[in-house]
């Protein structure tokens, strides 16, 4: 079933109606990827019961998806909370106004990083986009010189997408990449349209890299060196059909990229309300 090809076993549910069923049949239609199937003539109350079995079981699958994601940031506080507090600390005895400045950045990132979006199935770049903003400047405020920032967005860019999309692909620049350097080195986030329904983004650093046989197991559930890479690339695959593109050479950095297409019908980010209230 090509379908499967693109998208997972609940995402699309498929329900086949068939007139004949014997075994080799139900064999062959669920090692292609069915989730069901009806055999003619039948009810049209058990028609509509196994349809909204299928829906409840889509439904069940993304919220879990969703939560997966909430539940990998908080994985990750703990070790940032202690770097950030400290650097604070170390600040307020040096630098009292940029002491300051890190609370308010701290501030943002967790107030952004924490609200209910993170659970909710769409945001907006630019909410995003202010998370990866709070969370860079603090990390340039602990590694300094070692650490260089790079944007390359596209002048009022913004469109849908799926919360925490982004902010991970940096903040695995910034952990397994540059900071695994010696001397450190540069991150880069390009954001462009390239078209009226569809977005590229890339996050690229010159750090560390990885073999090849690494990159193999980025996407792979018990690879754990990297911050929600197989949630995201589930949830990328869908919300537009697509998946993540990793290049990595070991001591030249990696590249990770994503291609975001919107159907026509999409709500644009101005219709977020929700997303954009602070």
């Amino acid at each position: 079933m090509k379908i499967r090809e693109r998208f997972s076993m609940v995402d699309p549910p498929v329900l086949i109606i068939t007139v004949a069923i014997i075994g080799h049949d139900k064999y062959k239609a669920f090692h292609a990827g069915a989730n069901d199937i009806l055999q003619k003539p039948y009810h049209y109350s058990e028609f509509m019961a196994r349809i909204q079995n299928l829906i409840m079981m889509k439904h069940t699958a993304n919220q879990a998806t969703r939560m997966e994601i909430a539940f990998l940031q908080s994985q990750i506080k703990p070790h940032f909370l202690y770097n950030v507090l400290n650097t604070i600390i170390s600040l307020t005895h040096l630098d009292i106004e940029k002491a300051r400045e890190v609370t308010e950045e701290f501030t943002n990132y967790l107030r952004m990083s924490f609200d209910f979006q993170n659970t909710s199935a769409i945001s907006s770049f630019r909410h995003e986009l202010s998370i990866i903003n709070s969370y860079l400047s603090i990390e340039k405020t602990r590694f300094g010189n070692r650490l260089e920032v790079l944007f390359d967005i596209d002048e009022d860019i913004d469109f849908i997408l799926p919360p925490l999309m982004i902010q991970p692909l940096v903040e695995n620049a910034v952990l397994h990449g540059v900071s695994k350097k010696s001397g450190g080195g540069w991150i880069k986030l390009t954001a462009k349209k390239q078209s009226k329904n569809e977005y590229h983004i890339k996050v690229k650093d010159n750090g560390a890299g990885m073999p090849p046989e690494k990159q193999k197991d980025l996407l792979s559930a018990d690879f754990d060196r990297s911050v929600g890479l197989k949630n995201i690339n589930q949830r990328l695959k869908h919300f537009c059909g697509s998946e993540l593109m990793i290049i990595s050479t070991p001591d030249a950095g990696t590249s990770v990229s994503m291609l975001i297409h919107l159907a026509e019908t999409t709500e644009s980010p101005a219709g977020l309300k929700d997303i954009e209230r602070t």
